[in-house]
């Protein structure tokens, strides 16, 4: 059975494989959201009946302390939610290796209080 040491190592090379394949997929921040709207026009259903408003998918994301909006086409839908899972895969693997890291900074902490023991027996 492989060690602490062993595992983490090999756990360690696996997520800095899954960043370097993250690298180059396209990553973004932010949300994706349907809003219910009203065209506008006097004669639509949508100015009648708040049930039939118009939808649409937009993606907002805070950039520079400001909200940013964008409309997506249904046909860039799939993309941009792509994008936005491989965001959050990112952040994913990056909590996973500060997991690793704080592994063998506590392991080596143990190692160093039982080398001290040793030392004074």
């Amino acid at each position: 059975m492989a060690s602490d040491r062993e595992q983490t190592q090999r756990h360690r090379r696996d997520l800095r494989e899954q960043l370097r394949a993250l690298s180059f997929a396209p990553l973004m921040r932010g949300s994706l959201v349907e809003r219910l709207r009203r065209c506008g026009r006097p004669n639509c259903a949508c100015a009648r009946d708040p049930g039939k408003r118009h939808g649409g998918k937009f993606l907002t994301v805070q950039l520079d302390g400001r909200t940013h909006a964008l409309h997506v086409r249904p046909e860039d839908e799939a993309r941009v939610r792509a994008a936005l899972g491989a965001y959050t895969t990112l952040w994913k693997v990056i909590n996973e290796l500060t997991a690793c890291e704080l592994s063998d900074l506590k392991r080596e902490a143990r190692e160093r209080r039982r080398a001290r023991r040793r030392r004074r027996s």
